[in-house]
């Protein structure tokens, strides 16, 4: 019975041992430092992504912002469901949102959306009458810009362009204002 707290203390003494020398090592220490850092990007990230369905003209539709780098829209999205490479510029489709990324600097240019599921702080969303879209863009300040081209027209106003088509709005989309306003 003697040999019982004497196995269990060679234990404890062999685990402090081990506990210390890993401890002391420099793998020890670099690996509790790793961890933190890692989290707190990873926590950085996923705070700054922002889980709504709001579309913000000229900066975001959902989680999804202009601007955004290729590898933050990786992060936030997943993989899309089809990807097409077009003049210096990549497209790719996710389930509710199209995203264009600039081949020069490899961040998001647009962002668009067909889904209702998307609208702006005052309601304008896929699938409004053209009276409700000229109603809220009509209090939009800065220029409303008009193309009609049979029955679609398209509505360009401060970082966001609106296709209304068969008296519904059919697509919403996101640029940058000013800085992109000639793509």
């Amino acid at each position: 019975m003697s040999m019982h707290p004497v196995a269990r203390a060679t234990a404890l003494v062999a685990t402090v041992f081990l506990v210390a020398c890993s401890s002391l090592g420099g793998g020890g220490e670099s690996a509790p430092e790793a961890k933190p850092a890692a989290k707190k990007k990873s926590t950085a990230s996923v705070k700054s992504v922002i889980k709504d369905n709001m579309i913000v003209p000229g900066k975001r539709i959902g989680p999804v912002s202009v601007g955004m780098s290729v590898s933050q829209l990786y992060d936030v999205m997943g993989e899309p469901t089809q990807t097409q490479k077009g003049h210096e510029q990549d497209h790719y489709v996710f389930e509710d949102l199209e995203v264009v990324v600039d081949d020069a600097d490899e961040s998001v240019s647009t962002v668009t959306t067909q889904s209702p599921d998307f609208a702006t702080a005052d309601g304008l969303k896929v699938g409004l009458s053209v009276l409700a879209v000229k109603a809220k863009l009509a209090k939009l300040s800065g220029p409303l810009l008009i193309r009609e081209e049979g029955d679609t027209s398209t509505y360009y106003a401060g970082g966001m362009v609106v296709v209304v088509s068969g008296g519904q709005v059919k697509s919403i989309m996101v640029r940058a204002t000013s800085a992109s306003s000639g793509s």
